[in-house]
């Protein structure tokens, strides 16, 4: 298989979504090729079921416009750094080969979420060691790059405008219906199902998005320093 320009890790199906799927969709449109991978089924999640959220899962890979989405299985609320885990990671990245990973910041509130920063992190870098026997070629990615979930970043590295892509984004994010959908009898509410929260969901891309002065965006946090060949071509505010 040809190496994927982009794979974009989540703990729980939906969390790519909450995430970075503004800026995946407009790496879609900018014809970049998309992997996404979920940890855990969510099964541990108050509402849904793994079969729902799966369906779910795979109606928003199409909004999303991914070539693909893998499910790693790894136990939900269990998420932690383990021999068999890093190698599933490793297994996954070697099979696609991203140019890229995205992957959850390591604060955060979700303890799913953390651990899963520092699982994506171990396994991408086994990927890339010889003597870890998978049957497959080893591959490290070039680049990771950290997105927010429920905690900023102080000082996030970049943000990218998606004012265009918002829209889309929240069909991907609301394809999640059994998560996000309020008023519905059969389950009970949760957090995510208030107003309260999906009123804070989208004005906090509204606050990122402002700081670039835009109408929506999301952060992003690297690691390390970022290297710039033009300066002319770096967009960016000074007053």
């Amino acid at each position: 298989m040809d190496s994927v320009d982009i794979m974009a890790f989540g703990a729980h199906p939906d969390d790519i979504e909450i995430g970075c799927s503004g800026t995946l969709i407009k790496m879609v449109e900018q014809g970049k090729s998309v992997v996404l991978v979920d940890l855990t089924q969510g099964e541990m999640g108050t509402r849904g079921s793994v079969e729902i959220r799966h369906k779910e899962a795979e109606a928003s890979r199409k909004i999303i416009g991914a070539t693909a989405r893998e499910n790693l299985k790894i136990e939900d609320g269990n998420v932690c750094v383990t021999k068999e885990n890093k190698k599933k990671i490793a297994e996954v990245i070697r099979k696609y080969r991203p140019k890229l990973i995205l992957l959850p910041y390591f604060k955060d509130r979700h303890p799913d979420h953390y651990q899963a920063s520092e699982l994506i992190y171990q396994g991408a870098y086994h990927a890339g060691l010889e003597k870890l026997d998978t049957g497959q070629e080893k591959f490290r990615p070039e680049k990771i790059i950290y997105y927010t979930l429920f905690s900023d970043v102080e000082e996030p590295s970049f943000i990218v405008d998606i004012t265009e892509q918002y829209d889309k984004k929240l069909a991907a994010v609301y394809a999640f219906e059994t998560q996000f959908k309020a008023n519905d009898n059969f389950y009970a509410e949760t957090k995510l199902t208030s107003r309260s929260y999906n009123r804070m969901f989208e004005y906090r891309m509204g606050y990122i998005g402002s700081l670039i002065g835009a109408d929506f965006g999301e952060a992003f946090l690297v690691k390390g320093q970022v290297a710039v060949d033009d300066i002319t071509a770096v967009t960016f505010s000074s007053f």
